[in-house]
């Protein structure tokens, strides 16, 4: 039997990760034939299928069970192995995989970068825009080195630590009706078309969790994958939003939106940071993380940032 080879490996964690061929292909910059002919080159080489079909989900076999628990550790050892030759060969060169969720990742992740390349500037940076469930598998499989989230429920094998706690509020166009009142119950939800960019993000889960706390009707949504788009949306009149102020600021600031508090109390969320428990962290991803305990929520709150 053939050695599988570290690409094959590649690709096959990377389409499980993807949720499918289509998404993986892209994230690969390959076709959907040549990743295809990869995963088959590799079932070749095992002998064995490491994918099966049902109805249009992939799902892993057995074999692929078994291969993915070594394929995920084969990539991060080999991935720990570069870093480490990086960091002999100048202790200031490395490389960053980092996730931050939804509008943190164009919001604040690029002034917590700022400040840590000008103590890094020689440390290769790469940035995904993962919402929490892709980015704890992606921790867990090696792909991200750190990952900022909201928080998620216990993870086995992650270190997870808070960062800070902001309010979610519900948008609206300053032409809505509901544009003159402070706060709107959970029943009224139902009645608008509720914008978001992921229905599979943490944030849209603890909106619905809590509407069935509430015995309120879910709205109808309107999904949009680019979290840019939600606000544009919003502010001509095509639906309503849940999302904190901070990513409304300006918005706000020029009265074409107004955010009102969802019903008596509120809507609460948590975010942290996460990394892999045991594995050792090199000063510059210890630097990162310190640069985000002492930044992330002033930036949150548009507090003042001094520049370093």
């Amino acid at each position: 039997m053939e050695y599988p080879e570290i690409r094959h490996l590649v690709a096959f964690t990377t389409v499980l990760s993807a949720g499918g061929f289509t998404k993986a292909a892209r994230i690969l910059n390959l076709t959907q034939s040549a990743l295809s002919h990869q995963i088959k080159t590799l079932e070749d080489q095992l002998g064995v299928q490491v994918f099966a079909r049902i109805g249009k989900r992939i799902v892993l076999t057995q074999a692929g069970e078994i291969l993915l628990t070594h394929a995920t550790t084969v990539l991060r050892e080999l991935a720990d192995a570069r870093q480490a030759i990086l960091e002999l060969q100048d202790p200031g060169r490395g490389r960053l995989r980092i996730s931050s969720a939804g509008y943190s990742c164009y919001l604040l992740l690029p002034r917590l970068l700022q400040e840590f390349k000008a103590e890094y500037p020689r440390v290769e940076l790469s940035v995904a825009a993962d919402y929490t469930g892709e980015a704890v598998q992606h921790l867990l499989e090696g792909i991200l080195d750190v990952a900022i989230m909201v928080t998620p429920p216990p993870v086995r094998g992650l270190i997870v630590e808070p960062l800070a706690t902001d309010e979610l509020f519900v948008i609206v166009p300053a032409a809505h009706p509901w544009a003159k009142r402070r706060r709107v119950s959970w029943e009224e939800l139902a009645t608008q078309v509720l914008i978001t960019y992921n229905k599979a993000s943490q944030t849209h889960q603890l909106l619905l969790h809590r509407l069935a706390q509430e015995h309120a009707t879910p709205p109808e949504t309107m999904e949009v994958r680019e979290a840019e788009a939600v606000t544009e949306m919003v502010k001509i009149g095509l639906g309503i939003a849940v999302v904190p102020p901070w990513v409304v600021r300006e918005d706000l600031r020029r009265h074409r939106v107004k955010a009102l508090t969802l019903g008596r109390t509120g809507l609460k969320r948590s975010w942290a940071i996460a990394y892999l428990q045991g594995k050792k962290l090199p000063p510059y991803s210890q630097a990162f993380i310190k640069i985000c305990r002492e930044r992330f929520a002033a930036l949150m709150a548009g507090e003042h940032y001094d520049e370093h």
